[in-house]
């Protein structure tokens, strides 16, 4: 086969309406829309590669993105054919350790190209993603991903999953937040609402390790899942320590960088669950390579997926057949969204059977965006962070 060159390497930030629930009150940290960041691919084929950037929730510094990605990236991607991608990330992560490092959004930016280069390579190849990676084309469980508890009573949560459920999906996942004694009550309120749904909590690290050990025993009494990011993770002995002792499994992920920021969590005990994300631990190889290491340790998985369809595809792709997966994060999304992602109704609500969807079958992620997303979704600078916002980013 010939080869194929990249050519130019670029991104498309994006801004989304953020629309509160029905019957709800407005998102608890202040914004109106959410920011992405998309990574593009070209080649000298006419072959286009899309991956995407997350910092956790979307991607809210798409410019500072756009110039890793085009000022550092590039440099190792432009003039290679887009099949060499581990030894072309390889070179990458080698020569940027010591310049930008190796986590936050470096490793964020990276993980957009490795999506990319992958999904040209199933476009080159004419395969799916998934099976380029040593899997099959197996069902992949989901839970449906939910807001703030202190955005609306039990009845405004119940009814915003509801559509979810419906479509077999048995476990959902709302956040906690500073006004936590209160957010408890709807919490088992909801619960009694929803007999035989596991409800999972993430607490945003707003918490303080003695304010999380609270929490902790409240939620085992809903038969919680697991209890999300609770605290932040700048004291290792004190989260190990509530790790052994809470009542409710401890999951982290959607922050750590690399395999060896899962070592971290392995070597330390901190964590019950990992919950890895493509778009944010460096691409779907280290995804892959995180997924082997915790079913050598007989760990469970949740990855973490807060983005685009296009990022929800990449997400589905590499953790497709992992062994001990336990549930993918999943949200039927913006609709006006999906329909900017030409592709995304095969891993749409409608498209979820007994709870999992299938991976895209292909070439490539299987979903791209429409060539007009940016005219639709004009991208906007973040607003400043509101006072009340910043009580939901503190630790109580």
């Amino acid at each position: 086969m010939s080869p194929v060159t990249v050519t130019k390497v670029s991104t498309v930030p994006l801004s989304v309406p953020l629309n509160p629930p029905r019957g709800g009150s407005g998102h608890p940290l202040g914004p109106t829309f959410l920011t992405y960041c998309l990574v593009r691919v070209d080649t000298d084929a006419g072959i286009t590669g899309w991956g995407e950037i997350s910092d956790g929730w979307g991607c809210e510094y798409a410019k500072v993105a756009d110039a890793l990605v085009t000022e550092a990236f590039s440099r190792f991607v432009i003039g290679r054919d887009p099949r060499e991608v581990d030894d072309i990330m390889a070179r990458a992560w080698g020569w940027l350790r010591r310049r930008q490092g190796l986590s936050w959004l470096t490793c964020q930016a990276g993980s957009g190209v490795e999506i990319a280069l992958w999904d040209a390579m199933g476009k080159i190849l004419d395969r799916p993603v998934c099976e380029m990676l040593g899997g099959a084309r197996t069902p992949v469980p989901v839970y449906v991903s939910g807001g703030f508890l202190s955005q609306g009573d039990a009845g405004v949560h119940h009814d915003f999953f509801a559509p979810s459920l419906a479509q077999g999906i048995p476990a959902a996942k709302v956040r906690l937040g500073v006004r936590w004694e209160q957010e408890l009550d709807t919490l088992a309120e909801l619960h009694r609402r929803l007999p035989g749904v596991t409800l999972f909590v993430d607490g945003n690290e707003a918490f303080s390790l003695k304010t999380a050990a609270r929490i902790a025993p409240r939620l085992a009494e809903c038969g919680v899942g697991f209890f999300e990011e609770p605290c932040v993770r700048d004291d290792p002995a004190g989260l190990a320590r509530l790790v052994a002792t809470s009542p409710v499994p401890i999951a982290y992920g959607e922050h750590a960088f690399g395999v060896h920021g899962f070592l971290e969590l392995l070597d330390g005990g901190l964590a019950d669950i990992w919950q890895p994300d493509a778009l944010v631990c460096g691409g779907l190889s280290p995804m892959r390579r995180i997924v082997a290491l915790a079913a050598a340790r007989n760990i469970r998985v949740a990855p973490h997926s807060a983005g685009t369809p296009l990022g929800l595809a990449a997400n589905i792709h590499g953790i497709c057949g992992a062994p001990t997966l336990m549930r993918l994060e999943y949200s039927g999304g913006n609709e006006e969204l999906t329909r900017a992602f030409p592709g995304s109704a095969a891993i749409g609500r409608d498209a979820v059977r007994n709870g999992a969807v299938m991976p895209p079958a292909g070439p490539g992620l299987g979903v791209e965006p429409a060539p007009d997303v940016a005219e639709r979704f004009p991208y906007q600078t973040p607003p400043p962070v509101t006072q009340d916002a910043t009580l939901y980013m503190g630790r109580v």
